[in-house]
């Protein structure tokens, strides 16, 4: 049975797109089937993944450019322009057309791509243009129940996303988002079985995590009427039941100020960021659970606890530092970077193996703790 994982929070800037790219070849390395799915129209999984990104070069140009970089960027440019073009129907806007725009023609299962690897590991790619979906989505949302020519819109995502797992055999679907509130995000978290909130060590993630706790079970109130809707309960793409709840939140993006070791595989945080994390996962505790749990959008507090979350905590995870330029140019892992792909020698080397080999332990426990959440609560 597929389970539809939302990697979420509308706050932006706590590594949404980097935690579903290495929870999901996790998974993929756990024996799971997974499909990424890249639902911000910024593409930014879809760009890391298929190697379609390429920062602009930094430095000032002058007599000393190194025009090589700015070939390299526009070489990489015409990569990503090349694949939009040839590739349309297996982006995320293209599959959903005939729903979003009255095409004559059923949803079909989106031919993913497999990414080179990791056996079991495929994208459903994103697009700029999914975005304009917004506005349709938001308006057949509130009104499809006296517009019947909208009625197929809000199921459309849930159906695209089933059937395609259904069809590559698929344990788990990520879906990467945006930092929004909009409709698109609120139907995407709404059909999903479990909700994961990576958050930041900062005052501005305790924000967004009170104001999670009033989103949440407004969207599972929304969800409840949808699929009880007469129209959308009889669409050609019905709205599902909400089953979503919460599996646990991230805490991320920290440094360290003692690195990991044998005797210590996850390192320690610096001082000021270890009160954050604790005020964050203190918020996540007192203000944002409750109110999930009084929306029934918790899990057992034994299958967490059997699952070896506590605090409702799934994962912290230190700055990657240095590894995550070097896991975007071989579009892999931070954690399976090796020698050859590091090209370092000496105490440098020591020190990143020491940090690759600790986000190999914490991604594993994250790995096994959604697979806990996810097929151990019912």
């Amino acid at each position: 049975m597929t389970t539809i994982v939302s990697i979420f929070n509308h706050k932006g800037g706590v590594s949404k797109t980097t935690t579903t790219f290495n929870l999901g070849w996790m998974l993929a390395r756990l024996g799971k089937r997974v499909i990424l799915v890249d639902a911000d129209p910024q593409c930014n999984l879809t760009g890391v993944t298929l190697g379609l990104t390429a920062s602009w070069p930094p430095d000032e140009v002058g007599p000393d450019h190194d025009t090589s970089q700015d070939e390299e960027y526009s070489h990489t440019q015409e990569q990503a322009q090349d694949f939009f073009s040839k590739n349309l129907e297996k982006t995320l806007y293209g599959a959903l057309k005939p729903a979003f725009e009255s095409e004559p023609r059923f949803l079909e299962p989106v031919d993913c791509i497999p990414i080179e690897g990791r056996p079991g590991l495929y994208l459903l790619p994103g697009h700029l243009q999914l975005g304009e979906y917004e506005v349709s989505l938001s308006i057949a949302q509130e009104l499809s129940g006296s517009l019947l020519a909208l009625k197929n819109v809000p199921g459309a995502i849930n159906y695209l996303l089933r059937c395609t797992a259904e069809a590559l055999n698929i344990d788990y679907v990520l879906v990467d988002m945006s930092p929004s509130l909009g409709s698109l995000n609120q139907n995407i978290v709404s059909i999903s079985d479990r909700v994961v909130v990576p958050t930041s060590p900062d005052f501005f993630s305790i924000m967004a995590v009170r104001s999670l706790a009033r989103v949440l079970p407004r969207w599972k109130r929304w969800a409840e009427s949808a699929s009880q809707n007469e129209v959308l309960r009889t669409a050609n793409y019905p709205f599902p039941a909400p089953t979503l709840k919460f599996a646990g939140g991230v805490i991320q993006r920290y440094r360290l100020y003692r690195s990991p070791s044998d005797t210590n595989p996850v390192g320690d945080p610096t001082g000021p960021f270890r009160v954050w994390i604790n005020r964050v996962a203190t918020s996540i505790r007192s203000d944002l659970v409750p109110a999930l749990a009084k929306s029934g959008l918790m899990i057992d507090d034994q299958v967490y606890a059997s699952a070896g979350i506590h605090s409702y905590i799934l994962a912290q995870i230190q700055e990657f530092n240095s590894l995550l330029p070097k896991s975007q140019e071989h579009r892999v892992p931070v954690f399976e970077l090796g020698e050859e792909t590091l090209g370092q020698v000496g105490v440098v080397l020591e020190g990143s193996m020491r940090q690759v080999r600790s986000l190999l332990r914490i991604f594993d426990e994250f790995g096994n703790r959604l697979i806990a959440v996810s097929e151990d609560s019912e």
